[in-house]
């Protein structure tokens, strides 16, 4: 049986065959519904499809992310034994020339010009490092270490370096144990029994003061913290020092007028063992004890006995501590030009026409040296120069360094004035007369040295004369001087005497002259 044809092809054959264009178009009519349905379903269905293309995910290339692994550690050797430390060389006390000090100069070697010593033989030249170095009671180093003692120093038989050596055995036999020396007590450790007792003492609000002469005597003589035969009387001493020390750096109490003498000799005593040790211990506490001493300086001028500063100045205290400044100042402390301008200022204010130096403007310019009320007739001020002689000391040390001569220096005539008037109160041991003053003696022994020619040719032979001869050399006085022929001796007492004079015997060969050959 034939199959029917679709309705569209039987309609166009309708229409073909006759039918009407109505009946044609009625057929079509009839027919639009379904068409529009079936349209409408395909274009839902595209829609689909395309709305599923859009809506997909958008494929990414897949991205692997690899994790290296880290590289192998280093292949861990065998340990090995640390390498030895290394040892660095320990350095020896120079080995001391020593040679006679001639008693008689030829005059063709002494300067007819006096207080120009322009010395051809001077241990060190005046723009070293070192250049000043006769500090305070025992002075600074003498120039480099190496230098120190290798020229001019008396035979170890000389009448000198056997009084020197006999008077550093008494001091180190009467050092008491905790390391320093009783400026009333120190008869105790006497070590001869049966025989009578050292005497003479001093005050004992002295210890610190008298603790660091001693210090000093034994540095003066070339020993130090770790070489020469009192090494261990020094570390003693000088780690009692530390002890005392308060927190403001003053060593020991405040007792009076006495407090900054104290201070200012204990501090040259630490500068020169940091100076020769260098021992980092050191160092802080020597820094302390400079800052006691730069603040209780009066602003543009010098110092008085008060640790805060007042205006009121005097030229004993402040020759100690130019000193004790130039001392740390030697051992690599930096210490302001300030304080040494004003030194000098008052050097200049309180010196006379005749270059004579007084104690205060309270005193007067060109005042003698002061004394006790007590003593007064007894050590006549008149018989010392001992202000005059610490100006010229000091002014000597603080001098420009540009000069050949002291003619150079801007201030030569007063420099000069001073000398003579030095000169003309020479050292003299006559109790009766009263004119013994180992304080003076001092300042003017370092002085005359740097001032050399004839000067220092007569004072030589005058301290020797006053001194050898008035050593004990008996039981436990044996080496040392009496303090009761000294206006300060009942102060610092048989310690003091001692180690003061051992320390102006050692002038030969412990200092370096300021001015060395051109």
């Amino acid at each position: 049986m034939p199959t029917q044809p679709p309705d569209f092809i039987s309609s166009a054959a309708r229409f073909e065959s006759g039918h009407s264009f109505q009946d044609a178009l009625a057929t079509q009519l009839r027919m639009t519904p379904f068409f529009l349905a079936s349209l409408a379903l395909h274009a839902l269905i595209g829609l689909l499809f395309a709305g599923f293309e859009v809506l997909r995910p958008e494929q990414r290339p897949d991205i692997r992310i690899e994790v290296l692994a880290p590289p192998p550690p280093p292949p861990i050797e065998d340990p090995q034994d640390p390498p030895p430390p290394v040892e660095e060389p320990r350095l020896e006390e120079p080995v001391l020339t020593e040679t006679e000090v001639a008693e008689d100069v030829p005059e063709e070697q002494a300067r007819e010009d006096s207080g120009d010593p322009s010395f051809q033989d001077s241990d060190s030249p005046f723009d070293s490092r070192y250049a000043n170095n006769a500090l305070g009671i025992a002075g600074g180093p003498s120039g480099d270490p190496g230098i120190r003692g290798s020229r001019g120093r008396p035979h170890s038989g000389s009448p000198t370096e056997a009084a020197v050596a006999d008077a550093l055995q008494w001091l180190a036999e009467h050092q008491a144990e905790e390391g320093f020396w009783d400026c009333d007590q120190f008869s105790s450790w006497d070590r001869i029994e049966d025989v009578p007792p050292s005497d003479g003492p001093g005050n004992a609000v002295n210890d610190v003061g008298v603790t660091g002469l001693a210090l000093l005597a034994f540095l003066g003589h070339g020993d130090t913290m770790s070489t020469g035969a009192y090494a261990d009387n020094l570390r003693r001493g000088i780690a009692w020092l530390k002890s005392v020390q308060q927190d403001s750096g003053l060593f020991g109490e405040h007792v009076g007028s006495a407090t900054l003498y104290n201070h200012s000799i204990a501090t040259m005593a630490m500068g020169e063992a940091y100076f020769f040790g260098r021992s980092p211990i050191l160092e802080p506490v020597l820094h302390q004890a400079v800052r006691v001493i730069v603040n209780a300086r009066n602003p543009y001028l010098a110092w008085r006995y008060q640790l805060e500063p007042n205006g009121d100045n005097d030229t004993s205290i402040t020759g100690w501590m130019v000193f004790a400044l130039e001392t740390a100042r030697d051992a690599g402390l930096a210490v302001s030009k300030d304080n040494f301008d004003g030194a000098e200022a008052w050097f200049r204010q309180i010196t006379d026409d005749n270059g004579r130096s007084g104690y205060t403007l309270e005193a007067g310019v060109g005042s003698r040296p002061s004394r006790k009320q007590i003593y007064l007739s007894r050590f006549p001020p008149d018989k010392s120069e001992s202000l005059t002689a610490v100006t010229l000391l000091c002014r000597q040390f603080t001098a420009p360094r540009s000069m050949a001569s002291w003619k150079d220096h801007p201030d030569y005539e007063t420099l000069r004035k001073q000398a003579d008037l030095i000169a003309r109160t020479p050292p003299l041991w006559d109790e009766a007369g009263g004119s013994i003053d180992l304080y003076y003696w001092y300042y003017a022994t370092f002085a005359m040295y740097q001032w050399g020619g004839k000067h220092w040719e007569a004072w030589r032979g005058a301290i020797e004369r006053a001194l050898l001869p008035h050593q004990r050399k008996d039981g436990n006085f044996k080496g040392s001087w009496d303090p009761q022929a000294d206006p300060w001796g009942d102060e610092g007492g048989r310690v003091y005497t001692t180690a003061l004079s051992a320390i102006i015997l050692e002038v030969y060969y412990r200092y370096a002259r300021v001015l060395g050959a051109r």
